[in-house]
């Protein structure tokens, strides 16, 4: 992982309400909460310009939404299931992440 510990982003950072990833030109803004029927994580994407692997640029469309927004869910039993599931998803251009996890940028 770039820009961070692998070992602390499996740990928090995932889980981690507003964590940012870049990967290929895209932010994947990761959102978690937990309520009666689980744990939940949403995954809302984005096109963005990265800046020195430290922050990034949104990119807009001809109406000033972002570009290519689209978002993903999760549900899990508890917070290993919903990293399990995290973990082994095609998110990333149909990859997972231990796939492409030396090309991720976690950003601020």
């Amino acid at each position: 992982m770039i820009n961070a510990d692998l070992n602390q982003f499996l740990d928090t950072g995932w889980w981690n309400q507003d964590a940012t990833i870049y990967y290929r030109g895209y932010i994947h803004f990761l959102d978690s909460w937990n309520d009666e029927e689980g744990m939940h994580l949403r995954i809302m994407k984005w096109r963005a310009k990265n800046i020195d692997n430290k922050r990034y640029e949104d990119i807009h469309d001809e109406t000033g939404d972002l570009a290519d927004f689209s978002q993903m869910f999760f549900l899990g039993e508890d917070e290993d299931d919903l990293r399990e599931k995290f973990l082994a998803a095609p998110i990333w251009d149909g990859k997972s992440f231990w796939e492409i996890e030396q090309e991720l940028a976690w950003l601020d």
